[in-house]
């Protein structure tokens, strides 16, 4: 997980790891988990690739992944001697107790609606029942809740130390609340409207899509 990889090579190793783990029914449930290793595949290292990917291509660049606590996810490097290395930090902008609910009935049932109402009986310890209602949800208000979340992340990432060689790439979902033009000037014009406010120290704010179509920066030059 953290042999340097052109991002190319980087989006490749993660697509190959997907693939080994969907093979059983045990690498799906293990994917879906929550557990350390595929939550820094699919929330850090990909990101990162894609991130890589659509910035800075493919020729010259160098993408590795960080494991340790350091206050950085991964980091960039350059062939050209004249670039320095700059440090990725990642978030991703969603709700990970509703997504974790989700994926837990889709390992259990085999498909899941990604929007409908989420409603949770019993715990843990007796046994705990998840039902997901099969109903369609306006597309104003999916965009709202993200734009909130995306605003709580970017709060999350205030007042605290990082340096300018750091850059800041905030995940957003771009298959549901933010897929068409209209929605990434929604999310555009929010970020800029509410970063000025906030005690970042990064660099540059970039925002990701998490298909890997969309990057945009935000704040900076990096």
């Amino acid at each position: 997980m953290q042999i340097p990889r052109n991002p190319r090579e980087l989006c490749d190793w993660v697509e190959s790891k997907a693939s080994e783990l969907c093979r059983t029914k045990e690498g799906k449930a293990y994917a879906r988990s929550g557990a350390p290793l595929p939550k820094k595949l699919w929330e850090e290292i990909r990101p990162l690739g894609l991130f890589a990917l659509s910035r800075y291509g493919v020729e010259g660049v160098r993408c590795t992944p960080n494991l340790s606590n350091d206050n950085y996810d991964g980091t960039i490097e350059f062939s050209d001697p004249s670039l320095p290395p700059i440090h990725v930090e990642l978030t991703y902008a969603k709700d990970g107790y509703d997504e974790r609910l989700r994926l837990n009935v889709l390992t259990s049932e085999g498909s899941v609606n990604a929007l409908g109402k989420i409603t949770v009986s019993g715990t843990k310890a007796s046994g705990q029942s998840i039902e997901v209602e099969n109903e369609a949800v306006d597309h104003t208000e999916v965009r709202h809740a993200a734009l909130a979340l995306l605003k709580d992340r970017l709060a999350g990432k205030s007042n605290k130390q990082y340096g300018r060689n750091h850059v800041l790439v905030v995940v957003v979902d771009d298959y549901l609340a933010f897929r068409m033009e209209e929605d990434k000037e929604a999310l555009m014009k929010h970020a800029q409207a509410i970063i000025p406010d906030m005690k970042l120290d990064f660099g540059a704010v970039y925002l990701v899509g998490a298909s890997g179509e969309y990057c945009a920066r935000v704040l900076g030059e990096i």
